[in-house]
């Protein structure tokens, strides 16, 4: 059994980061939130020491005008935003949106117009190495907020808390689940995309196909009509 001097490690790292702890933990991956992928906490946690800002977005989680008041939710969640790009080595931004687009760019970008663009590095890029796009940073933040809410209330004898649902999750059959993000997975252009190249590949398919049968029917035949001249 392992004992932890509360006492000690809330001396060193004093009241504000100390109360900062419980919103970060939640954030970057607890029992009850996904972490951000091959992230980690040191990184975060070192960034989190050096910024005043990001320190004053954390000691809000938790609290009560977090859950109600929606300007106060869209200013730390702004705050939150910035402080996630800097995770993922992207200064200077503030938007997860434009984060993920410039780290994209960054990395398959095309500089000159006689380049031919790879199309081998974008099948194998891994988008898990993306930030979150905003909607799913926000149900991120709201379930950080709400497990956050838990903790520092936990020593309470009555816990009287919002609900889950709106909070990051969904009730389904008498089940939590997550609630990954609101809206459509993709830009309406995209999946228009996506939809008429699925249809031209299944008419390929279907031609193919069909070349295929009929070269089987003229085997056939002419398999019989050498049968036939065998037996002449």
């Amino acid at each position: 059994m392992r004992y932890v001097d509360i006492t000690t490690v809330y001396e060193q790292l004093g009241p504000s980061l100390s109360r900062c702890l419980p919103g970060f933990h939640a954030i970057t991956g607890c029992d009850y939130n996904p972490a951000f992928f091959k992230k980690g906490k040191q990184r975060p946690f070192n960034i989190l020491k050096k910024n005043e800002e990001y320190q004053k977005a954390f000691m809000k989680f938790g609290d009560r005008d977090l859950f109600c008041d929606l300007e106060i939710q869209e200013n730390v969640f702004n705050v939150i935003q910035k402080f996630i790009c800097e995770v993922y080595n992207l200064t200077g931004i503030t938007n997860v949106d434009a984060a993920r687009l410039q780290q994209f760019i960054d990395n398959y970008m095309v500089y000159d117009v006689n380049e031919e663009f790879n199309r081998e590095n974008v099948k194998s890029f891994d988008a898990s190495n993306l930030p979150p796009c905003k909607s799913e940073l926000l149900q991120q933040f709201c379930r950080a907020n709400y497990i956050t809410g838990l903790w520092i209330n936990s020593y309470k004898k009555e816990l009287r808390i919002f609900n889950p649902e709106n909070n990051g999750w969904t009730l389904e059959d008498n089940h939590y689940h997550f609630n990954w993000f609101n809206g459509d997975q993709l830009p309406g252009f995209v999946s228009e995309s996506l939809q008429e190249e699925s249809e031209e590949d299944t008419k390929d398919d279907d031609n193919d196909n069909e070349y295929i049968q009929h070269q089987h029917c003229i085997d056939d035949e002419l398999s019989n009509f050498n049968d036939e001249d065998n037996e002449d």
